[in-house]
């Protein structure tokens, strides 16, 4: 761990008005009630992103390489 990162201080939290069904804000304060709503709306929105960046990723290296072969898909199948 280098020393910028050992000493960052925790990002600001900002605000943002979204609109939800009520019965998914139900259910998700019947889990973890409301204090606990923010931190399950962050998780899911690290999630999306993380699966964004890979599917942009992916979208890359096919135009870069190609697809993947039938044969090098059985391949590592077999591998697997």
């Amino acid at each position: 761990m280098s020393s910028d990162v050992a000493h960052q201080a925790p990002e600001r939290a900002g605000k943002r008005s979204v609109s939800l069904a009520q019965s998914l804000i139900k259910e998700v304060e019947e889990r973890t009630g409301k204090n606990g709503f923010s931190s399950v709306v962050a998780e899911a929105l690290e999630e999306w992103l993380a699966a964004a960046k890979l599917r942009e990723v992916v979208a890359a290296d096919r135009k870069a390489f190609g697809s993947v072969s039938a044969e090098a898909r059985r391949q590592a199948e077999q591998e697997w």
